[in-house]
């Protein structure tokens, strides 16, 4: 499952796709579906879709709230100790953005 769902985050082909994708993951709000997108985004070539992933991570709803902002801020700490090293790269990457 998580193959089906790297390549439709990186369907180069729609971002519509991608988007829908990532913003479903997102939603989740668990720890697998922020690491599928981190996943995607640290490998995307092409760059609609990479421009695509990044929007949907900064447009993440939990963001506009305090208590689903410090849930994702959790979350990405965790993932800068991921074992994918793109994985702890774009967590690192989005928490540095932060400070």
């Amino acid at each position: 499952m998580a193959g089906v769902l790297h390549r439709l985050l990186l369907d180069a082909q729609d971002t519509g796709v991608t988007a829908d994708t990532a913003a479903a993951l997102l939603a989740r709000r668990d720890l697998a579906g922020l690491r599928a997108v981190l996943a995607a985004r640290a490998v995307a070539s092409d760059e609609g879709t990479a421009d695509q992933l990044a929007a949907e991570l900064d447009c993440d709803p939990r963001w506009a709230t305090g208590e689903g902002g410090a849930e994702l801020l959790t979350q990405l700490r965790t993932l800068t100790s991921d074992t994918d090293p793109n994985v702890r790269d774009e967590a690192s990457l989005r928490l540095s953005r932060l400070r």
